[in-house]
């Protein structure tokens, strides 16, 4: 079979393949860029949740704060606001470099390099990025809870929230499966490689 005829009928060249691959580069920066505005809107809305704050679609007060029964506080100067944003900015880093590292890889895939050395080091990146996230959720969870607590008490006092549930377990699952399917990938390319030199 010529070699032009093989590349038609591949899988990887196909519409639904480019469809798949566009479609996961639009919908992981979609994503990304709705949930750390949503993240940054909560800290304007804090003081306004009666208002304009109740039509937000996530919690003035994060969900890991909201556990132990942490509480807004009615007011909050401008630099606790900016201080909070801070915050949301060490998972949201996070999630920004694990979305960069699905563009690279979609877009390589795109390019028609699906086992090339840009696509190994994305799933890398992926799989560092997702690690990066557990941390930086493990970091936030503290760090949230610390600052709304001490607020909420008139700065007299506050509670450090810590733990793990399914989604921080996903995530470190993820991560090592991202990082093995590198492995893997990196060893196909050698052995295409070696295949290659034979020809």
């Amino acid at each position: 079979m010529p070699h032009s005829l093989a590349l038609q009928r591949s899988s990887v060249h196909s519409t639904a393949f480019r469809r798949l691959a566009w479609g996961l580069l639009v919908a992981s920066w979609a994503c990304a860029l709705v949930s750390i505005g949503l993240s940054l809107a909560r800290w304007a809305a804090i003081g306004h949740a009666m208002d304009w704050g109740r039509w937000l679609p996530v919690t003035v007060v994060p969900a890991q704060a909201m556990v132990a029964g942490v509480v807004a506080p009615a007011t909050m100067d401008t630099a606790w606001r900016w201080l909070g944003v801070a915050l949301e900015c060490i998972p949201g880093l996070a999630l920004l470099y694990t979305v960069l590292c699905v563009h690279r890889i979609c877009r390589a895939f795109l390019r028609g390099e699906v086992f090339g050395p840009e696509v190994v080091r994305g799933f890398r990146g992926v799989g560092w990025g997702f690690l990066a996230m557990f941390v930086a959720s493990l970091v936030y969870q503290v760090g949230v809870s610390a600052l709304l607590s001490w607020l909420a008490s008139g700065q007299k006092g506050g509670m450090v929230v810590l733990g793990v549930s399914s989604f921080e377990m996903s995530v470190v699952v993820v991560g090592l499966m991202m990082l093995l399917l590198a492995h893997v990938l990196a060893e196909g390319r050698r052995l295409k490689a070696e295949s290659d030199a034979f020809v």
